[in-house]
């Protein structure tokens, strides 16, 4: 591992006419993680990427990959490769042929290339299948090649755009796994855009979170999800139930509709702020059970109930407050209708200070 950072932008901003698509973003992504970009469409993740790869160039700021400017080298000068979310595998080639064809173009010997497309199609497991073409290959299969064909030319750095886009749910989440057990043994850096929140947090050593050209908040996932920083992260990362409250004093707050709660903060007394409140920290009891001293509890009306399966979710309203809970669906666990008086309850550090 380099001290040194694989990838580092300084200000790097990006305009097209009078959009500013990326805006003065500073972020440097370490040797041998598994970074990602997240954020909603249009929000200048990929931008970003296509700037690392020399498909794109800023407007201003530098870029660096390993302490080497990048400023105006060509894509194919840089010592970094990318897969894109289409694959843009040769139809007409075989899997060996479009693995090779970078190798190829280099000149490098018949027997280095052998070798080389052996190794990076074991590495994504299709040996074996080197004579088949793109068409007889599944999704997956067809992504791997796609991996194989950039870690052949064995770039520090391997950028992957919305890769798994287009593949089921069931596919998409074991190679999200994949993904990241290549990572960790090929050793490389690999920096991933998604808008898919579980991608990013099954996969990732750390996240940057984006939205209108900004970069948010750069963490791990533990940091991201747990500890946001903005109420955008914490509405964008999984779902979440943002309050606006006035603080009071001695760990006191007063909800929009003056209900008093408790809530860990060191906002003076009179600040005005916004906390996210996980469903999954929430906690739903009948109005006569007891309920841990040390909770905040709201009576409450239940107003939703959709079942998942493995949880329930339900819309509960206290007063002017709405809040989504989420419970896990288990033997014995109390089940509540619609129109049924509920308590709600949580422990007063699970609301997280998001915002003044």
């Amino acid at each position: 591992m380099s001290d040194v950072a694989a990838v580092q932008l300084r200000g790097v901003s990006k305009r097209f006419d009078d959009v500013t698509a990326v805006d003065a973003v500073v972020l440097d992504i370490r040797d041998g993680e598994f970074f990602s970009l997240l954020g909603p469409s249009g929000c200048g993740k990929t931008t970003t990427l296509r700037m690392i790869a020399g498909l794109e160039f800023p407007t201003s700021g530098s870029i660096s990959v390993f302490g080497e400017q990048m400023h105006l080298r060509p894509p194919n000068k840089r010592p970094v490769n990318t897969v894109f979310q289409s694959y843009a595998l040769f139809p007409h080639m075989t899997v060996h042929d479009n693995v090779a064809f970078g190798l190829q173009m280099r000149r490098l010997g018949r027997d280095e290339v052998r070798r080389r497309v052996g190794d990076a199609l074991e590495l994504v497991q299709l040996t074996g299948r080197e004579q088949r073409r793109p068409n007889q290959l599944s999704g997956g299969q067809q992504q791997r090649v796609a991996l194989a064909r950039a870690l052949v030319n064995e770039p520090k750095v391997l950028l992957l755009d919305e890769p798994l886009g287009a593949l089921d749910l069931k596919l998409r989440q074991a190679m999200q796994l994949e993904l990241k057990d290549l990572q960790s043994r090929v050793g490389i850096t690999f920096v991933y855009v998604t808008h898919d929140q579980e991608e990013a947090l099954t996969m990732s050593d750390r996240i940057g979170v984006m939205d209108a050209g900004r970069l948010l908040q750069v963490g791990t996932p533990e940091d991201i999800y747990e500890r946001p920083t903005s109420p955008m992260v914490a509405d964008f990362i999984g779902d979440t139930n943002l309050l606006t409250a006035t603080v009071k004093g001695d760990g006191q707050i007063a909800l929009d509709d003056a209900q008093i709660v408790h809530a860990e903060t060191r906002e003076p007394a009179g600040s005005r702020i916004v906390l996210t409140l996980r469903p999954e920290r929430l906690h739903l009891a009948a109005t006569d059970d007891d309920v841990d001293p040390g909770h905040n509890a709201l009576d409450a009306t239940v107003t939703r109930r959709v079942y998942l399966g493995n949880a329930v979710t339900y819309d509960v309203r206290s007063g002017e407050v709405t809040l989504r809970v989420r419970q896990r669906n288990a033997p014995g666990r109390g089940q509540f209708a619609v129109g049924e008086a509920v308590q709600v309850h949580w422990a007063s550090g699970s609301a997280v200070v998001v915002a003044r």
